[in-house]
């Protein structure tokens, strides 16, 4: 019998558990997760706003393992030995497998700046998430570090939830060294600027250098108070991959190829943004790219387990995204195109609930 390890609880592990109801008697699935909740990072603003409650935005992965025949081990991997097909945890316990897999998300943290570690909200892993948005709502002075679509969206449901409570007075201020959004184009970037401004975001164009104290130095000789910081300025790599003999990418992302297997490691996988294509490595790390990446590896573990064949990730060169920017309005972005919409709201909404229904029912 063959053993396929998971490790982490990630959009591609969820589809394959949910494919596990199906699986072949001769292969053994465990999953190794550190939480027995998984939260659905799509409806994280939402939670932020009050829109939905944590039940809501979350899964069990215990009771999902449970229905699909799949071992769920609630622990945190410290190591992998890939010559030795070894998983070490936090419980000290040694897992051994035929074949493994890696989607573990990212950090929210930047070891480039000063002080930042101390100072940090980590909402990530994304089971800390709960615990930190109480922080939020209670901080009256916020500041985002980033300019990308996760800090914005936070900041911005933040926003909508401290008005709908009284706490307009309260500040929330977003740092950033590059335009918003500027992935999405320059239209769309002075879009989402005039809807911060009008919502009564502070935005600061700089680059972080420094946190000290309360207070968050920048490149542009601004000192800014605060009683809450969060860095949301891009994905950073997780540390597992760095204490191992994998190949990484230069930033430490595990290195895969079309395959989504480790380029020297063939029963070694990744997916979402725990790893990056080495064919591709400008894809950006989001939940549309893990999403996509489910069925390949489900196809891609199973046929590898079975000696069969094995099919290529294939990338989309553009996608859907939208972002909630409060009060149940939605900001669409399609490759340089972004409109603004209570539907496009609308639909996200539906998008996200029926996900998290997907694996909760």
């Amino acid at each position: 019998m063959k053993t396929i390890i998971l490790v982490g609880g990630g959009h591609s592990h969820l589809h394959c558990i949910k494919k596990c109801q199906h699986q072949e008697e001769n292969v053994k699935w465990v999953l190794i997760s550190p939480s027995r909740y998984q939260y659905y990072s799509g409806m994280f603003s939402g939670y932020t706003e009050g829109i939905y409650s944590l039940e809501e935005t979350r899964i069990d992965l215990k009771n999902l393992c449970k229905d699909a025949g799949c071992d769920f081990i609630e622990s945190t991997v410290l190591s992998i030995d890939p010559d030795q097909q070894h998983l070490l945890t936090d419980k000290g316990e040694i897992f051994t497998y035929d074949f493994v897999s890696f989607d573990i998300g990212s950090r929210n943290d930047s070891m480039e700046i000063k002080g930042l570690q101390e100072h940090n909200l980590p909402i990530k892993p994304n089971y800390r998430f709960p615990e930190q948005i109480g922080k939020l709502h209670n901080s009256r002075k916020t500041v985002f570090i980033g300019g990308g679509a996760a800090s914005i969206e936070m900041a911005l449901s933040l926003k909508a939830w401290k008005v709908d409570k009284g706490y307009g007075d309260h500040s929330i201020t977003v740092v950033h060294s590059s335009p918003l959004l500027e992935k999405a184009g320059s239209f769309s970037s002075k879009k989402m600027t005039g809807i911060a401004l009008s919502k009564g975001i502070d935005l600061h164009q700089g680059r972080v250098m420094k946190v000290e104290g309360a207070q968050l130095y920048t490149d542009k000789s601004e000192i800014l108070d605060f009683e809450e910081v969060i860095f949301l300025g891009g994905p950073k790599a997780p540390p597992l991959f760095g204490s191992s003999v994998l190949p990484t990418d230069e930033q430490g992302y595990l290195l895969v190829n079309s395959y989504l297997q480790s380029v020297e490691y063939p029963n070694v996988f990744g997916t979402g943004d725990c790893a990056t294509l080495q064919d591709f490595p400008h894809l950006p790390k989001n939940g549309v790219t893990a999403v996509r990446q489910g069925p390949v590896l489900w196809r891609n573990l199973t046929g590898a387990a079975a000696g069969g064949k094995i099919v290529p990730f294939e990338p989309q060169k553009r996608y859907l995204a939208i972002l909630s920017i409060g009060d149940k309005r939605g900001f669409l972005t399609y490759g340089s195109f972004s409109l603004v919409s209570g539907w496009a709201w609308l639909l996200k909404n539906w998008i996200d609930r029926r996900f998290v229904g997907k694996y909760g029912e």
